[in-house]
């Protein structure tokens, strides 16, 4: 083929593989699919350049190995091309990785995608994963994502996390927390890992926790929670109201008769602040209200105005408690 044709039929190719992974990458909204039907039906060539990409697809989707050499080549090629416009990346990672022959499933961009996202102290966070799952994090927490062609799993070494799961039977998708496991059957659910104990509560659906590994699976349904220990060992399951559950996640604490001190140590994990308490069995005292989780001088202001208290504040970070 002459030189003054291959650039053309390159570019077409690249966009071809550009279009199968956005539609396979779960980034395909109805303005794509828009704009992809118009350079679908532009030419003959662009239509022979798709078809080819997909038929190599569907000839790589039953490879069971991927060469080392050429996954590390394609996850650098990748890494390079990240400050680049959004389209000519994706065209070339596409095309990148159907040159290499390690293209055999519909999330072949997603599984070079190993990410780490962390949470400060009062932030949060929304992620939208490569598969259309959505992962929100809490305050001060941390979750590494791994995606493969064999599953999907999700570390959470720290902290809370709401996780809303696009299901799929042949991968399934799997949260750790501590030593123990839970698996999605199509869900959302929250998980929230202390030091020394993990807490699962399913907001829709329903997911399967193992306390640590080879225990029996106990299934947990909307509206339920329980717990698990180092140890192994799972509570009973207790039932949950959602909203109040959930109310994190609009920036609010909710509380129902519980202790002052619950309350201060829920606040304390949103804000870098010094409380003292005067009087210890103030901190006995049941409290219920709604209360911000970005705005401390707002949610102390609003316990003193309901509890015997009196509260004095020294300086930005520091508040005395004392029985009024």
């Amino acid at each position: 083929m002459p030189l003054t044709e291959a650039s053309p039929a390159k570019e077409t190719q690249a966009t071809a593989a550009a279009w199968l992974a956005r539609r396979n990458n779960g980034e395909h909204s109805a303005e794509d699919q828009r704009a992809f039907l118009v350079w679908l039906n532009a030419s003959q060539a662009n239509r022979d350049a798709f078809a080819k990409a997909e038929a190599l697809w569907e000839e790589m989707r039953g490879l069971d190995g991927v060469a080392d050499q050429q996954l590390a080549e394609a996850r650098a090629f990748l890494a390079s091309s990240r400050q680049q416009p959004a389209r000519r990346r994706y065209a070339l990672a596409a095309l990148a990785l159907i040159t290499a022959g390690i293209v055999w499933q519909a999330d072949w961009l997603s599984y070079l995608n190993d990410q780490t996202y962390q949470t400060a102290v009062g932030q949060s966070q929304s992620i939208d994963l490569a598969d259309g799952s959505r992962l929100e994090l809490n305050t001060n927490s941390e979750a590494r994502v791994h995606y493969s062609r064999h599953g999907r799993e999700v570390r959470l070494t720290r902290g809370q996390a709401v996780f809303t799961v696009v299901h799929a039977d042949q991968r399934p998708f799997n949260v750790y927390a501590g030593h123990g496991k839970i698996r999605d059957i199509g869900t959302q659910f929250d998980v929230r890992y202390n030091d020394d104990w993990v807490s699962v509560a399913v907001l829709d659906g329903e997911v399967e926790v193992t306390g640590k590994p080879d225990s029996p699976t106990t299934p947990l349904r909307r509206g339920q929670q329980l717990s698990y220990k180092p140890s192994g060992e799972v509570t009973t399951v207790q039932a949950i109201d959602i909203n109040t559950f959930s109310a994190w996640r609009e920036r609010k604490l909710v509380f129902q008769g519980q202790p002052l001190k619950a309350v201060l140590e829920e606040l304390g994990r949103y804000h870098r602040a010094s409380i003292t308490v005067t009087a210890p069995k103030i901190l006995d005292t049941k409290v219920s209200g709604v209360f911000p989780t970005d705005n401390l001088p707002q949610a102390m202001q609003t316990i003193a105005m309901v509890l015997p208290i009196k509260l004095t504040q020294s300086g930005t970070q520091h508040w005395q408690i004392d029985r009024r």
